[in-house]
């Protein structure tokens, strides 16, 4: 059996925006439909249709393959006649695909170019490692993000980890508990870069963890809590008490 025809175009169709998210309606802007008979006695098919699709929110143009097996399937019964209702698994795949991410960005991320467009460029780039799964490259990330922040934080550059530190307690920008907690995060960065360690993805997590909340309590939560004093209606005024007669 050659190409087939359609019976009937859809003018629509759920859908993968890489915009917009997964399960989206989208509009048919062209289809094709190839229909192959694989084995002329047995009567094995396959079944392949190829859109092109336009998403109705952001007008973004995408591809959508959606295939069909003559041997995938599953078979119910009819609740009224009783007869067999074939119901047959459709592959669908999309290009572009969504990009996964394996941990979303924090959403005050862009706020970091206020503070230094190199940190921002750094701590970027520990989420493109962790999302194509780099994960000895997303250590050795963070651990320079924290070189850069120490650095913005007046901490020479020249200066080992643990010395570091203890210019940042001393200069009261960090406590006893959150030094301990940098110093193991500094150790997991080094053991990556020069000890062949190559940390689990809840290694990784945990490491993430710790650097957002350093930068996000250095430099962005001060300015924030400002803008929330701001916001914070004021106590009302008590009424003095009448005087009696």
């Amino acid at each position: 059996m050659g190409d087939e025809s359609e019976k009937s175009k859809p003018s629509k169709v759920k859908a993968n925006c890489k915009n917009c998210g997964s399960d989206r309606w989208a509009i048919v802007v062209a289809q094709y439909t190839k229909h192959e008979a694989l084995e002329d006695e047995t009567g094995i098919w396959a079944r392949a249709e190829f859109r092109i699709l336009q998403c109705p929110a952001c007008d973004d143009v995408f591809f959508q393959t959606d295939s069909i097996f003559s041997e995938d399937y599953s078979v119910d019964e009819h609740p009224v006649t009783g007869e067999a209702q074939y119901d047959y698994t459709h592959t669908i795949e999309h290009w572009p695909p969504i990009e996964k991410s394996r941990r979303e960005k924090p959403t005050w991320l862009d706020k970091l170019s206020l503070i230094d467009a190199d940190l921002l460029s750094l701590f970027s780039s520990v989420y493109v490692a962790l999302d194509r799964e780099i994960d000895v490259l997303a250590a050795i990330g963070i651990r320079t993000v924290f070189d850069r922040a120490s650095e913005l934080l007046s901490i020479d550059p020249t200066k080992g980890f643990a010395e570091k530190l203890t210019n940042l307690m001393a200069n009261g920008k960090i406590g006893a508990d959150e030094r301990t907690i940098l110093n193991v995060l500094t150790d997991a960065g080094s053991a990556a870069a020069h000890r062949g360690w190559k940390p689990s993805p809840e290694q990784l997590d945990t490491m993430m963890g710790i650097i957002e909340s350093f930068l996000y309590r250095t430099f962005l939560l001060g300015e924030d809590a400002k803008k929330l004093r701001k916001k914070i209606p004021n106590r009302p005024k008590k009424k003095k008490k009448a005087k009696s007669a």
